[in-house]
């Protein structure tokens, strides 16, 4: 084994189990192929950097993280499907009223990393996790850089207030890449059939809005962004709300909702200060009755 590898554990971690580590690796990749190694070096490379970060299986961080994957997953789902209903309704009522429908090449590229982005998420919460959250975080960063061109022709001042709006979908899309990989939650379809249906399901379901609300009913009644979202949350079902042991937990899985519907527009500043507020209030009470963790059902 490479002693590189082994030296990116923390010493005295390295100091414990290298010798296992090292055994563990030439086992896997005695009479393998260059791809093979590869994939075993870099399995041994990411189970370092969790060791380094804190964020492994046996680490608060690490269950923390665990816990907010699914609800960053069904965020990203629901906050793709929303912008791909926007763009698909106003088509629809163009094309509908015989005027210009015809979407430019700007737009036809965003919604095609939206659709890549709603697939993957629904992909990850079906139970091909990393596949999945790898196509997600792909999809929402061609959807920011998109942005990027018209972004570009704005003021320098106007350009860093949308920031946030461009970085906050690829955060919250790259969340469950920090989920470790003995805590991801079990497959909920089985089948590659299966997974492909649910994927048909999700695209099926952004066309059915578009057809149901093509005038954009939508922003009386939050619903173009809300019927999505819980529809992933159903698809990442119960074990996702089991996994939520603590008030830190809670807060931590609500922050990807959170910040989706800031972003999207239906919360304000003030509510999410005062959301914030509660959560911190909550944590305070915990820790002055000396526990953080929730009773169990």
């Amino acid at each position: 084994m490479n002693p590189v590898l082994l030296r990116l554990y923390p010493a005295g971690f390295r100091r414990a189990f290298g010798s296992e580590i090292a055994e563990a690796y030439q086992e896997a990749t005695e009479g393998a192929g260059p791809r093979a190694r590869l994939r075993e070096a870099a399995d041994v490379a990411l189970h370092a950097l969790r060791l380094r970060l804190g964020i492994g299986s046996a680490y608060p961080g690490g269950r923390l993280f665990a816990s907010a994957a699914p609800f960053g997953l069904a965020a990203t789902a629901a906050y793709a499907a929303f912008n791909l209903i926007g763009n698909a309704g106003d088509w629809y009522v163009m094309r509908t009223a015989g005027t210009d429908g015809s979407a430019g090449p700007l737009l036809t590229l965003m919604n095609g990393c939206y659709l890549l982005t709603l697939i993957g998420a629904v992909v990850a919460l079906a139970g091909r996790h990393l596949p999945g959250v790898l196509c997600a975080v792909a999809g929402t960063v061609g959807s920011s850089a998109s942005f990027l061109y018209p972004i570009w022709r704005l003021s320098p001042d106007l350009r860093w207030e949308l920031v946030g709006f461009l970085l906050a979908p690829i955060l919250i899309a790259a969340l469950p890449l920090a989920c470790p990989p003995d805590l991801r939650p079990a497959r909920r379809v089985r089948s590659g059939a299966g997974v492909f249906a649910v994927a048909v399901w999700a695209v099926l379901l952004v066309a059915a809005m578009v057809v149901i609300d093509p005038l954009g009913i939508g922003p009386v009644l939050p619903w173009r962004l809300g019927v999505p979202l819980a529809a992933a949350l159903v698809l990442a079902g119960r074990q996702a709300f089991a996994g939520i042991r603590s008030t830190t937990g809670l807060a931590f899985a609500a922050t990807p909702c959170l910040v989706t519907l800031y972003f999207s527009g239906w919360v304000s500043t003030e509510e999410i200060l005062t959301a914030v507020g509660a959560v911190a209030v909550a944590l305070c009470m915990r820790r002055g009755n000396g526990s953080d963790t929730a009773s169990p059902a």
